[in-house]
Order: structure tokens, then sequence, then C-alpha cells
């Protein structure tokens, strides 16, 4: 719920909810005068899209910068996004006052009706969201179940490594030989590991620099800032535009860029 990446799909999702929901709302309604009915209607729905997606945007990315520094409970999660809807129920309410849309309630009744119809138009596309969340991480589990017991059964043959997050506490074990790549996102790393023939990840949240500490010793390496290589996973390598790149022996045919910071590791470790 915290990733960046998740976080701005979700305001995409809310925007195409909303806008749908309140057209087939606004016949049913006197506090909703979205629609493309006229000009004007259609106009302002526009300009208050431009005006409301970007704070929408805006609160997504602070919320997610303030999760790599502090821990994001339930309950400040959830006031986070009472005031986000807050902010949102003002700007709907200042449009409405601007530009005179004719709705037959007085502002001061719009003023309390207002905040409901907002609250509803986002609760339901952000349970959605939660639900999908959840979703997503019980299938992340049950796939890192799977080939968790997979490798502890070839332990004997294949060294386990183990993964844990920026508290020190075990989240997963995989086999070395499993793992392709790994990718940094802010304050969380993205394991990119082989799951039956499948290129499957698990997003850990832990630094670059301390997974990197963990896997000291192993044929895995930082190739550039953002990413770990397996050189066991490497099919070939060569210089492209006088910048050396590594390609990975998947059918995906992932090709990583070195940068020159990490060149001679890299090579030392191929060699």
């Amino acid at each position: 719920m915290l990733q960046k990446r998740f976080l701005i799909q979700t305001v995409a999702f809310v925007a195409l909810f909303s806008m749908l929901f309140m057209t087939l709302y606004q016949p049913f309604s006197n506090t909703t005068w979205f629609g493309f009915g006229s000009w004007k209607q259609a106009g302002v729905t526009v300009l208050f899209y431009l005006v409301a997606v970007p704070t929408l945007i805006m609160s997504k990315l602070l919320l997610s910068g303030l999760s790599t520094v502090h821990s994001i409970t339930v309950k400040r999660f959830l006031l986070w996004h009472i005031l986000e809807f807050l902010v949102i129920a003002i700007e709907y309410y200042l449009f409405t006052v601007c530009f005179k849309l004719g709705l037959s309630r007085e502002l001061p009744q719009l003023l309390i009706r207002i905040p409901s119809c907002v609250a509803l138009i986002l609760a339901i596309p952000y349970t959605i969201v939660w639900f999908y969340a959840q979703y997503k991480a019980k299938k992340e589990e049950l796939e890192l179940f799977k080939v968790t017991h997979k490798r502890e059964t070839m332990e004997s043959a294949h060294r386990l490594i183990q993964f844990r997050d920026s508290q020190g506490k075990h989240k997963m074990s995989l086999s070395e030989d499993s793992i392709f790549y790994i990718e940094s996102q802010d304050n969380y790393v993205q394991i990119f590991y082989d799951l039956e023939g499948k290129l499957s990840s698990y997003l850990l949240r832990c630094s670059t620099q301390k997974i990197e500490e963990d896997l000291e010793g192993t044929g895995i390496v930082r190739c550039r800032r953002s990413f770990l290589v397996n050189t066991a996973k490497i099919a070939r390598y060569g210089k492209e535009h006088g910048h050396l790149t590594v390609t990975l022996d998947h059918p995906s045919g992932k090709t990583i860029t070195v940068t020159p910071a990490y060149y001679r590791a890299v090579l030392t470790r191929l060699s």
C-alpha cells in the first residue's frame, strides 16, 4: 500500500472510478454537477480533475516519502487519507461556489452535504484498492512459501540466503541459484527470483547497502546504484555504446547496464 508505483496506480484508478460514478450518480443527487451535458459542465468537470488529480498525486508522493523515514501505522494511514479527503472536499466546495453551478441546495447546506458525497466517492475505490492489495500480498506470501519450501529441501546441494528486513526480522529464504537480480526502490529492495520457470518478485523493506552487506561472499554483486545482479545468471556480457552490459539467462532476456563505478568488481567476479 505504500509502494510509490502502487500509490500512483491508485490515483489513476480513483480518478477513472470517480468520473464514472459521479456521471451515473449525478441525476440522483442535488450536490453533484459532474458530467458532459453542456460545455460549461464539461469544462468545469475537466478543470476540477486538473486540480484534484495533482492533489492526490502530491499526497501519495508525500506519503511514500514519509514511509521511508517513519513507520506508517494503520492509524496514521487512515488519518492521512481523512486529511486528503477533506482537501478534496474543500476543492469541490470552492468549485461549486466559484462557478455558481446552480445546485438546488443553499451553500451552507452544501457545506454539510458535500463532504459525505466526496467521502462516498473516495471510499468505494479505496476499499477496492485495499482488498486488491491484500490479495496481492497474500498471493506473494503463497508464492514465497512455495519457493522457500521447495528450496529448503535442496539445502544440502544449494546455499540458502536468509533475507531480513531493516529491523532484522527474517522474511524469506532463497537459494542463491534461484536469484536473478535485485532492484532498489527508495527504502525497499525488490528481489527477482525463479519460481517454477517464472520470474517472480518479492518486495522487502531494507536498504540496498544492508542487503549488499548480507550478500557479501556470494555471486550477487552490485552493478549499478540501484541494481545487484547474480553473476551466475549472466548469459552474456559485452560493451554497447561504450558501457558494459550484462544479459540474464532467462527467457525475458533482461539486459542491465553496468556503471563505471562497479565495472571492475563485476568483471572480476565474472572472471
